[in-house]
């Protein structure tokens, strides 16, 4: 990035009020998104589950994988940053591990979002052939086939040796003899789950979008020339999640598409051979900041889509919620009952005791 630098012997960022900014930035996306990924997938996994109407297309075992991989992305990225920071933290042997389990879960996510957006054009390209590219049995296939082909294509990393030794300057770095090797890993890694990935979902939604546009124009002029009667029934589960996912790979592509384009600009500069001053570079900072918070946000705001665009997720959620309380007010009751009982058997005995020792001088009496 230097080399794009206007005066790069100048460049003071240390007290810049940018700098800060960006810090905090980091600081959210590292510390903040990781809870909100781990609360929002848990409950989208419990309302997929505990519904049996959502868990039983194939879209539910996309939804399901992705709230999985995306809690990991997060996950991982604040243990390899701990890692890198933390005083008590700190394993030497874990920052390659960390790096991979943290590449492996981002292209997962990434590439599970490509799977839902080829197979949802397929089925608008060739409805009649909607049985072949969709089943439940086939989603878990692609999915662990995909998981496979990326912890393959993931291991190159966990041949970089790490620089252990006393006088490194930065944890987690690798020996300087293969520095040009972990740039040239980290180009292909942002090819995987950035520029490849984002092309084939923008051509995916740009086909759907004109094969349903044509589709309403042609059943529109059926309807009106009154010769379309023929209904057909209708899985309104099944759409809803067809819809809540057409929702999340558009929305991937709003994130992803500012963090491409300032990847591009760090590595090949400014257009028209402009460079950065120290003022553009603190913006630049701030912008490239921001993205990778937006990026970081695609992995922790599904929970959010499902609830504002899936009726039927909705209501699954709100009666998720119900059974728990109704299930909690039955037991506190159970509980108030049984203590209620204790209380009168322990208020009882001692009457009956005394009772007891009242009858006994009568019976001798008697057999007197």
């Amino acid at each position: 990035m230097n080399r794009y630098l206007c005066e790069p012997n100048r460049l003071m960022l240390n007290n810049a009020t940018a700098y800060h900014f960006a810090q905090n930035l980091g600081d959210i996306s590292v510390y903040i998104l990781p809870i909100l990924a781990l609360v929002g997938n848990s409950l989208t996994l419990l309302v997929i589950l505990k519904n049996p109407q959502l868990n039983c297309s194939s879209y539910s075992v996309y939804v399901k994988s992705l709230a999985i991989s995306d809690t990991l992305v997060l996950i991982f990225k604040l243990f390899s940053y701990l890692n890198k920071t933390s005083k008590y933290f700190y394993f030497s042997s874990m920052c390659t591990i960390l790096v991979f389990c943290g590449e492996s879960s981002v292209l997962l996510s990434v590439w599970i979002i490509v799977l839902i957006t080829i197979e949802r054009t397929l089925v608008v390209l060739f409805p009649l052939h909607k049985t072949k590219f969709v089943s439940i049995n086939r989603a878990r296939v692609k999915i662990i086939i995909v998981a496979i082909l990326i912890i393959v294509f993931s291991s190159r990393i966990l041949i970089i040796p790490m620089d252990t030794s006393i006088e490194q300057k930065n944890r987690c770095h690798p020996i300087a003899s293969w520095q040009s090797y972990r740039r040239l890993n980290a180009t292909i890694t942002e090819f995987g789950y950035c520029y490849i990935p984002l092309t084939i979902v923008i051509i995916g939604n740009f086909l759907i979008i004109c094969t349903v546009k044509r589709a309403v124009i042609r059943r529109h002029g059926m309807l009106t020339n009154n010769s379309y009667q023929q209904k057909r029934p209708i899985d309104l589960h099944e759409n809803q999640l067809m819809l809540m996912l057409l929702i999340v790979t558009l929305m991937f592509i709003v994130y992803f598409v500012p963090f491409t384009i300032i990847n591009v600009i760090s590595r090949l500069g400014l257009p028209f051979n402009h460079c950065f001053t120290q003022k553009s570079f603190e913006i630049y900072l701030v912008i490239r900041s921001f993205t990778e918070l937006l990026k970081d946000l695609n992995f922790c705001t599904n929970f959010i889509i499902y609830c504002v665009s899936g009726r039927r997720f909705r209501y699954a959620l709100f009666s998720l919620f119900k059974d728990h309380h109704r299930q909690s007010s039955i037991i506190s009751r159970n509980c108030k009952t049984t203590s209620n009982r204790s209380e009168l058997l322990s208020i009882q005995n001692p009457h009956q005791r005394s009772c007891r020792l009242s009858l006994k001088p009568t019976i001798e009496e008697t057999q007197c």
